[in-house]
């Protein structure tokens, strides 16, 4: 039985998206959702995804320390840092500034949860910025597979030098809400 409501949100979620690329991505998602649950890790398929995987990342959630634990990147994101991803905590892998926001963020997608879709700033380096779109979608836990996030962030790198006029205050934010959607939440 497919859950009329549920099929509302995530066609709003899609129609809100820019990028045909994290389009994609967000369909893959949701073509692995079962009709009573969430997917989880080992629902998600590669080969499904093979052209947009530089810009896919995961994370884990640790409910015990209240983080995420990265767990898989693309090389347009491990390129950003020079930290490596695998197994960094969120905390150890966003700068200072910029962490609580991406952990209210992360949580709310795993709590409530959610899909986001934000659009803007996504990244800022001493190097440059990147601008541009992001989708996060939330993973059940499963077995000894953590609750966690599948996101993409489709963007432009610019360098500080470079002349744009861009609204650099961040993200355009929009969410769009799975409580109470799926009965093995």
């Amino acid at each position: 039985m497919v859950n009329i409501e549920f099929e509302k949100i995530y066609t709003a979620f899609e129609n809100s998206i820019s990028s045909t690329s994290l389009k994609e991505v967000a369909r893959h998602w949701r073509e692995i959702c079962d009709e009573n649950q969430l997917p989880c890790w080992n629902d998600i398929r590669p080969f499904a995804i093979k052209n947009h995987l530089g810009m896919v990342w995961c994370y884990d959630y640790d409910s015990v320390e209240d983080d995420f634990i990265g767990r898989l990147a693309g090389h347009k994101i491990t390129r950003l840092s020079d930290k490596p991803f695998k197994g960094a905590r969120l905390s150890k892998l966003r700068p200072n500034d910029k962490y609580p926001r991406s952990l209210i963020r992360a949580r709310r997608v795993v709590h409530e949860p959610a899909l986001y879709r934000g659009q803007g700033l996504v990244y800022k380096t001493e190097e440059g910025i990147g601008w541009g779109e992001r989708v996060v979608m939330p993973l059940r836990r499963e077995g000894t597979c953590p609750a966690g996030i599948f996101g993409a962030t489709e963007f432009q790198s610019m360098t500080d030098g470079e002349n744009f006029s861009l609204n650099l205050r961040g993200e355009d934010e929009q969410w769009f809400s799975l409580a109470g959607l799926m009965p093995g939440e």
